[in-house]
């Protein structure tokens, strides 16, 4: 992909091991609950958070370029077209996105045993917060790589 142009990094969907927490950056009194089931997805620009009830949405990104709903795919292999249809496609099913440049810092903590959760905290430049709790260890991996591609300087690991 050219300079200058939104380019798709990848991203995941779990129905079970990601689900949605606090969430301080979206006003909806529906919002506060914890919901199960998320994606994380990213382009060079926006992070996108696909809710629950999305859980076919995979099946999208798969019918524009196979493996794209994977957390090791890898985006170098997209052509411009393919690469415009999946930032379309977060773009019209996304419940949150926060673009490069509002996201102040990122911590993602590693689900620490059985029945035990780690987490994906984005913080806005403004100090608003979304909770986004990870309970598979290959979720955590993905994450990791994903935000590190996303926005590497604002990532902490623990």
């Amino acid at each position: 992909m050219s300079e200058g142009v939104e380019t798709y990094l990848g991203g995941f969907y779990s129905p079970i091991g990601v689900s949605i927490g606090h969430i301080g950056l979206l006003k909806s009194p529906l919002d506060t609950k914890p919901r199960f089931g998320a994606g994380v997805y990213a382009t060079s620009e926006r992070l996108f958070i696909i809710g629950p009830g999305k859980a076919t949405f995979p099946s999208t990104l798969n019918k524009i370029a196979a493996g794209s709903d994977k957390g090791d795919f890898v985006p170098s292999t997209l052509t411009t077209d393919q690469n415009d249809a999946l930032v379309r496609a977060l773009t019209e099913n996304q419940r949150f996105e926060i673009g490069r440049s509002q996201v102040s810092q990122i911590e993602v903590k590693k689900p620490r045993g059985f029945l035990r959760t780690g987490s994906l905290k984005i913080t806005s430049a403004d100090g608003q917060t979304l909770d986004i709790e990870i309970s598979q260890k290959m979720s955590y991996e993905w994450t990791v790589r994903l935000v590190q591609a996303f926005k590497p300087e604002a990532v902490t690991l623990d």
